[in-house]
């Protein structure tokens, strides 16, 4: 941005500028170059502001993913199939709401969006390396995280989350506790300098706390 043009026009037309009028322009000059500084300072924030707009927009804070899970034979036997939950893409499915239920005759499509949608022959491993292996590792590193399930009665979250008795079949949270002691094998305090506190701190032990302590574990 510049004014300089501006000033010399005004200059031109005036064939005997008073001092006054020559000090008054050599001050509005003398602020061209901090106005200018200005200028580019706001074009730099609000370009800064636009970058984090969209930076802002790219990050998904919460995801949601939705498991499918196969009908029992109960369901079949009421006319519900896997043609009920049609997915249109990773991302997204169609639910068709089974003839003779109420739903038919209000909505008898709809259309649901997710961060990912895992079909029914999805497996444990499979799920958990797709949703929450990221969210534990983050979680070690020191990110707080929040992970729940949430669907009715009958829909699969036991077995999601705790999966059988079969080790392949294991759960999220068997695999996360997994992860987390993998992840932390080496780096556990092997004395007992130290002690939690409730639930958010920790204290530092004096060495007859300490003998108190090995006396309290050997007696147990």
């Amino acid at each position: 941005m510049s004014f300089g043009g501006d000033f010399n026009t005004v200059l031109a037309e005036d064939d005997a500028p008073s001092t006054e009028n020559v000090d008054r322009i050599r001050e509005c000059r003398n602020l061209l170059p901090e106005l200018e500084s200005v200028s580019e300072s706001v074009a730099n924030e609000a370009k800064g502001h636009d970058e984090l707009s969209v930076v802002s927009e790219e990050i998904e804070h919460i995801k949601v993913y939705l498991r499918i899970r196969p009908a029992t034979s109960d369901e079949r036997a009421q006319g519900v199939d896997d043609e009920c939950v049609s997915i249109e893409s990773d991302r997204a499915i169609v639910l068709t709401a089974p003839p003779a239920s109420q739903a038919f005759r209000t909505a008898a499509r709809q259309r649901f969006s997710f961060t990912r949608v895992f079909p029914p022959k999805t497996s444990q491993k499979e799920f958990f390396d797709g949703t929450v292996h990221s969210v534990v590792s983050e979680f070690v590193s020191g990110q707080n995280c929040l992970i729940f399930t949430y669907g009715v009665t009958n829909s699969g979250k036991t077995y999601t989350v705790q999966g059988d008795n079969q080790p392949a079949n294991a759960g999220i949270l068997p695999r996360s506790l997994d992860v987390i002691f993998s992840r932390i094998l080496g780096r556990q305090c092997t004395s007992t300098l130290l002690k939690p506190v409730l639930f958010g701190d920790v204290a530092q032990l004096t060495a007859d706390q300490v003998r108190m302590q090995f006396i309290i574990v050997e007696n147990i």
